[in-house]
């Protein structure tokens, strides 16, 4: 984490016990499950309250005309930010702790022009080098909360599941080249990397070319910066539908309040309805996934 996010984040917690106190009483519970490829994936359940925004969002709906939240004007008077630029395109961002948090040090990265969501990966595999942070996108239809406003989240790399998992995986055929499905997750990911030399915008969009996709609104994407290898690791997920058949089922009991985002497709399943978190199994965590 780069130290001037790690003094935001501790002059944060500092203003006040509801800014530190914002995972307390939050319940998680971790899973494994085997894929018939013998693979061992792992999901960390979590019941979050404070995040029923995000997963009873509205889909596919005009916008409706209220203030955006994420806008200078409209934030509470005692959120912290710093201001970022990124390199070379020059956008501006805020920094913010997220106050609906999933994970420790939750980044909102907010840009400072109200536009609508939109990734452009170069700014985004800057701020991940930058921050030395998973950095992660919900397209517009499926995850962003505030599809009018163009932001970014971030959080520890540790926080990810997918991130160990994947290392265990083996790749299919190359998309383009540098980009290839990843085999024995379960789900439909893909893995790219660039260097820091690259241009990732034009990565990013022949990779979208070949699979068909001709916007971002239903897209996923966490990317990181690997030491290591030295090059920039991007799970990609292109979305076939945002909410599984259970999120919209009558009976209550059969009923399972999921809204799979970034965040759930790299192994991370937030609900903020106790009766899901008791009630939810293995295996309902797969088929939800395995479903996006």
């Amino acid at each position: 984490m780069h130290p001037d996010i790690a003094i935001l984040v501790k002059n944060q917690e500092n203003v006040s016990a509801e800014w530190r106190d914002k995972l307390h009483g939050v319940e998680q519970r971790h899973y494994t499950y085997s894929s018939p490829l013998g693979n061992i994936i792992h999901y960390t359940l979590q019941c979050n309250t404070e995040r029923v925004r995000s997963t009873m969002a509205k889909t596919n709906a005009t916008p409706t005309p209220v203030k955006c939240r994420i806008c200078a004007e409209n934030r509470p008077s005692d959120q912290l930010f710093i201001e970022w630029i990124a390199q070379p395109s020059g956008n501006v961002f805020d920094i913010l702790i997220n106050p609906f948090p999933i994970f420790p040090a939750h980044l909102t990265v907010v840009s400072k022009s109200h536009r609508p969501q939109h990734i452009d990966a170069q700014d985004i595999q800057d701020f991940a080098f930058y921050s030395k942070m998973a950095v992660f996108f919900n397209g517009a239809d499926c995850g962003a909360s505030i599809p009018g406003h163009m932001h970014y989240q971030a959080a520890p790399i540790e926080c990810f599941n997918i991130v160990e998992d994947a290392q265990k995986c083996s790749l299919g055929e190359n998309l383009t080249d540098c980009a290839s499905y990843i085999q024995g997750l379960e789900r439909n990911v893909i893995l790219m990397t660039t260097n820091r030399s690259d241009n990732a915008m034009e990565k990013f969009n022949a990779l979208m070319q070949q699979i068909h996709r001709t916007d971002d609104r239903m897209i996923n994407v966490l990317v990181y910066w690997n030491e290591s290898q030295e090059q920039f690791l991007w799970f990609i997920f292109p979305r076939q539908k945002f909410r599984p058949d259970r999120f919209f089922a009558e009976n209550e009991e059969q009923r399972l309040l999921i809204s799979p985002a970034t965040a759930e497709l790299c192994g991370v399943i937030v609900t903020p309805d106790i009766n899901t978190f008791n009630r939810i199994t293995v295996d309902d965590i797969h088929t939800i996934i395995s479903q996006s």
